[in-house]
């Protein structure tokens, strides 16, 4: 299931009632300035999906700050026309455990209530578990 796809209980998708704003899909350009390979620094774009404006920009800044990047520039895909038929890569996520880029569509979130950690694998969340919140065994379930 992706994560844009409304799901109900049973399984089956449902229909969008009037409060649920529709994901769009955005394009943003990064530049990374510590790059080893471009000493001008390396630029890329990559595609994520957003209900809004907002949660866009939200989005984006929150990638850059974490993996240290420069924004460019970052709009809806159907308003950039050179981008249309391209299959560009999706924005990748960060393990809080490991370190690791990932590109699942839904990162895995901690068990443990109010932590915001997301993690490529289970592997990764137990053992944040267990070092973090001093977790052993099969007490959370998972």
């Amino acid at each position: 299931m992706k994560y844009y796809e409304k799901v109900t209980g049973n399984g089956k998708k449902s229909i969008a009632s009037d409060d649920d704003i529709p994901l769009e899909k955005w394009l943003v350009c990064y530049r990374n300035p510590a790059s080893k390979r471009h000493p001008g620094g390396s630029v890329f774009i990559r595609q994520f999906y957003a209900a809004g404006f907002y949660e866009a920009y939200d989005t984006v800044l929150t990638y850059a700050e974490n993996m240290n990047m420069e924004v460019m520039w970052f709009r809806e895909k159907r308003s950039c026309e050179p981008f249309l038929n391209y299959d560009i890569p999706e924005l990748e996520s960060l393990c809080t455990y490991c370190n690791k880029k990932f590109n699942d569509l839904e990162p895995m979130p901690c068990a443990h209530e109010g932590c915001m950690a997301e993690f490529c694998s289970r592997q990764c969340m137990e053992n944040h578990l267990s070092l973090r919140h001093k977790v052993r065994g099969k007490s959370v379930h998972i």
